[in-house]
Order: structure tokens, then sequence, then C-alpha cells
């Protein structure tokens, strides 16, 4: 598993959730493989085992790759984090391979965009239409979101792991919200206060995971803190062409 994880992980832009039953979602995921013909797309186990057959020729690379836990203690925390969230096991699986794989999360379409807005700390809202341009640009930025931010995200995971405590779990949230506001500036080509229509939501692991399954069961284990950093997630919105 560990050799797949390697082979994978440096030249991955993003991993993508969708549901295809929803409305020119296929539109949009087909406008992903042309706009990312040389760089490798993620999908999470449940979503390609969902559609195997639909993304077939584009598993190989092309540019979706299925991606594998690269540790079972890994596998197994996301089983817990999915049974005591009760979130929808796509979204917790999203957002841990995001965390592993130090990438972007992609979101297309509304049913989980408008799950995950509930769930994140921070928004960067436009108020116009992008251009292909915009797109690509501002993907890259998302990259650099995730790259600047984990180590100093996991680090922070990290100090909880081991201090164990209420305390300074809240110190360490605080801080993953002030670096979160720093972030958001990077974005100021399109970003836009007074809009409703958002281009990326920050989700906060840690704080995610230890609202609903507290702090307890993180002490000691510090290769989950691999799992728990602030994931960018990018909207893209269904019916793209």
């Amino acid at each position: 598993m560990f050799a797949s994880y390697a082979a994978i992980v440096k030249n991955l832009r993003g991993v993508v959730l969708f549901n295809l039953e929803e409305r020119g979602v296929w539109d949009t995921v087909k406008w992903l493989t042309g706009r990312f013909k040389y760089r490798n797309l993620g999908v999470t186990p449940l979503v390609y085992e969902k559609y195997r057959d639909k993304l077939g020729k584009y598993t190989s690379g092309n540019p979706f790759k299925p991606l594998t836990y690269p540790l079972r203690e890994l596998e197994e925390f996301t089983s817990e984090f999915i049974k005591c969230s009760k979130l929808e096991p796509e979204i917790v699986e999203l957002l841990v391979f995001s965390s592993l794989y130090i990438s972007p999360a992609m979101v297309i379409g509304d049913k989980y965009a408008q799950r995950l807005r509930d769930l994140s700390v921070e928004s960067v809202k436009t108020c116009r239409d992008m251009s292909i341009g915009d797109w690509k640009l501002h993907v890259r930025i998302a990259d650099y979101t995730v790259l600047d931010m984990y180590e100093f995200s996991v680090t922070s995971a990290l100090r909880v792991l081991e201090e164990c405590s209420i305390s300074g779990l809240s110190n360490a949230i605080s801080e993953r919200i002030s670096a979160v506001k720093k972030d958001t500036k990077r974005y100021w080509r399109i970003k836009c206060e007074e809009s409703e229509r958002a281009f990326l939501y920050y989700v906060d692991n840690l704080k995610l995971y230890t609202e609903s399954c507290g702090v307890s069961e993180l002490c000691g284990r510090s290769n989950v803190a691999a799992a728990l950093a602030v994931i960018p997630v990018i909207v893209i919105s269904a019916g793209m062409k």
C-alpha cells in the first residue's frame, strides 16, 4: 500500500468527490479530464467502487487515480471518524485522503458542496464567472494552500495528540483558524465578501473530528496526525463544459 501511495502523492493535483446522479455532474467530470491532462486527480475508495464502470477509461491517470491508504491504521481511523461523526462516509474519505495525499479537495455539484459549507471554518467567495485561466491559477493556488499549511497543521495536531488536553486542543484550533484567515488573502484576485457564491471552503479535520469524537480518542496515536490537516475544498459547479 505504501508503494502505491509514494508513486501517486507527488503528482496529485486534487482529490475529487461527486455524485453522478446529480444533473450536470458528469459534464463537469469530463470538463476536468480536459483540464488536467498532465496531472492526476485522486478518487477515494468509495467513489471508485461506486462509479468504477463509468470512470473506467479515465482511471489510468487520465486524469483519475484510485487512492489507497498508506497505512492500515489510517484506514481504521477513517472508519472510526465515520462512525462517531455520523457524517457521510464519502465526505469523511474526501477530507482524510486530501490530508494524507497533501492535496486540495474538489467537490462537484450542490449535494456535497452544501454539506461542506456547513462543516467549514472559513470560505473564499467570488462575484464573477471564472475563465479557464482563472480556474487553472486558483486551483494551483489551492495546491499551495494545502502544501504551505500542511507542516503547521500536522505539527499542531501532533501536539494535541501528545498533550491530550482540552486546553491544548482549544489553543491549536484557534491557531489554525487564524492561519486560515491569513491564507484567504492568496485569493485576492477573485475574492468578494458580498457574494454568496463560494469558490473554496476550509475544513479543519482536527476540529471536525474532535467535536464529534473527542480528543481522548487521539491520545498517543501519532500516525493519525497525517489525516488531521486543514483542507481547502474547491467548489466546482455541475454543468461545466
